[in-house]
């Protein structure tokens, strides 16, 4: 049954052991004025209704609707408690954090008598810190900031770990990293910001011309890493690496052109597979961008010899090969046949 709001002001003021009078006093009003409110005679001016919520312990929309919204209420204790549960969460890190911290300080100091491998932990922790703490502190941008923080924490341990074990490797696993994050987050922020708005139509080109180089600045790292420590006696990046580099971002290149093609998706999907087929079995044998392509020589195919090792990749990648070039001449014919249904009705 719904109550008038006289009957819900009288109600929740007999809840918080209040008499008109009382009430009237901590609104600075009269006492008969709050007797007519409950009476349904005359309503409170809408300028004491937050004062008056306070008072009552109810919401100034359940005293418009005069009633109690148990669902706002619900929300209310539960992000409550989720703010109980955020702030134990963080306690717990920090304490925990502090006792590791504490304990490997003296423990470095009275074993070594120094602080050495006391900053590995430090940058542990401080790596840690940014995968349950940090987003605490973030409120803007936090898909910027907090992967940015990660990895200049993980840089950081990376670093400390180097200098600690007198190594040179600290290059490759940070540029590792950084080459991950770049693919994962670069078609992100250009999706996403509008610093980015001019190039947004062309993401997959701009990302993958990122990748490209953020790549090969890896490989030529490892290249170099490999011949200053002598596990290399050959320069392979511009022999080999580059130059298969060049031809995977080139094929990818020419694959994205095709959504700018104005023809129905049927007919790209075509295309894409004819270019897979023409890339991987047509043109990467013949210019070798390996010592050893013959597995890739579909056309030597025999499918009565599966003995052999080179004989039984290129059967195999015959029937890949025959299957995609299958695909792409199915969807050609059903693209066909959907552009002339729509070029008739038109």
């Amino acid at each position: 049954m719904e109550k008038s709001f006289g009957e819900f002001l009288k109600e929740k003021r007999q809840e918080k052991n209040l008499t008109q009078k009382e009430l009237a006093r901590e609104l600075f009003i009269s006492e008969s004025a709050v007797s007519k409110w409950e009476k349904n005679v005359a309503h409170p001016d809408i300028t004491l209704l937050p004062k008056l919520s306070v008072i009552l312990g109810v919401s100034e929309h359940e005293l418009i609707t005069a009633s109690v919204d148990k669902e706002a209420r619900q929300e209310k204790v539960q992000a409550k408690r989720w703010r109980n549960l955020s702030k134990s969460w963080n306690l717990f890190f920090y304490i925990a954090y502090g006792i590791a911290l504490l304990t490997c300080f003296i423990c470095n100091l009275a074993v070594n008598g120094t602080l050495s491998w006391f900053w590995i932990v430090f940058s542990s922790l401080a790596l840690a810190f940014t995968f349950t703490n940090l987003h605490q502190y973030i409120k803007k941008y936090r898909l910027v900031f907090i992967p940015l923080s990660m990895y200049l924490a993980l840089v950081l341990l990376l670093a400390v770990c180097a200098i600690y074990t007198g190594g040179n490797w600290f290059w490759i696993p940070s540029l590792s990293v950084m080459l991950g994050l770049v693919i994962i987050f670069v078609p992100i922020y250009i999706s996403k910001y509008a610093i980015f708005k001019n190039v947004k139509k062309f993401n997959g080109f701009v990302s993958i011309a990122v990748d490209f180089i953020a790549l090969n600045i890896l490989l030529a790292v490892i290249n170099i890493y490999t011949a200053i420590n002598g596990y290399s006696s050959t320069l392979w990046f511009f022999s080999i690496a580059f130059p298969i580099v060049v031809y995977i971002y080139a094929v990818l290149n020419i694959l994205m052109s095709v959504k700018f093609i104005k023809i129905n998706k049927l007919l790209k999907t075509s295309i894409i597979l004819m270019l897979i087929d023409l890339f991987t079995y047509g043109i990467a044998p013949l210019v070798k961008l390996q010592k050893e392509r013959d597995g890739f020589n579909v056309f030597k195919a025999n499918f009565s010899n599966w003995s052999v090792e080179i004989s039984l990749e290129r059967n195999i990648n015959c029937i890949i090969f025959l299957t995609i070039l299958f695909l792409s001449v199915v969807f050609l014919i059903c693209g066909l046949i959907l552009h002339l249904k729509r070029k008739n009705k038109k």
